[in-house]
């Protein structure tokens, strides 16, 4: 009898503590879950993987729906960015990497874009003379509407930003001393609208 009384006591000890242990595996799964659930929520944004290169362009690693690529950039083979697609008020995230070895005061990139009547050249100009405030025209901030750090060799930065309710080209820029006069630019062409299609059609 003794016996029995022994076993069982020693069943509840096994059941109670695996009970507890299966306790403590869900606590330690939740957070995981909802930090699953937060990045799929993320997924939702259109994310451009665009790279700076040591040729002063914004290239991609491959075409892919929604933008216009033009030739190979570099030994990389990598293709020059020429545009992006979006639709009013589509949710947008730019990814900027730079590749490169040099230092950061030789070489680094942004990606700005600007309003539909910013002038690019003469932002990037301003941009120029404005190396403390890392090639941002503080006179010129009113024509930026979304923009990334600088990144140099290395780094990776990013912005999501809304794109413009109002159809048209958008020019965006890298904005570093000379990086705008090689040609380190391209536009966003926001593309349709509900009105747009009934006057045409």
């Amino acid at each position: 009898m003794k016996l029995l009384h022994t076993l069982i006591a020693l069943s509840l000890m096994l059941f109670i503590g695996c009970g507890g242990e299966s306790g403590d595996q869900q606590k330690t799964e939740t957070p995981a879950q909802s930090e699953e659930t937060e990045m799929a929520s993320d997924d939702n944004v259109r994310t451009i993987e665009v790279i700076g290169t040591n040729q002063m362009k914004f290239v991609v690693e491959e075409n892919e729906e929604g933008i216009t690529v033009g030739d190979a950039v570099g030994s990389d083979g990598n293709l020059l960015l020429e545009s992006i697609s979006a639709e009013p008020g589509e949710e947008i995230r730019i990814k900027l990497t730079t590749k490169s070895d040099l230092p950061a005061n030789a070489m680094a990139h942004n990606w700005i874009l600007l309003t539909m009547e910013a002038d690019g050249q003469a932002f990037a100009t301003a941009a120029s003379q404005a190396k403390d405030n890392d090639y941002i025209p503080a006179d010129k901030k009113d024509q930026i509407l979304a923009e990334t750090g600088l990144a140099a060799g290395g780094e990776t930065v990013e912005v999501t930003f809304t794109a413009p309710e109002e159809p048209g080209d958008y020019e965006y820029i890298c904005s570093f001393a000379g990086h705008y006069a090689a040609g380190m630019k391209g536009m966003l062409k926001v593309e349709g609208s509900e009105e747009t299609g009934g006057e045409e059609g």
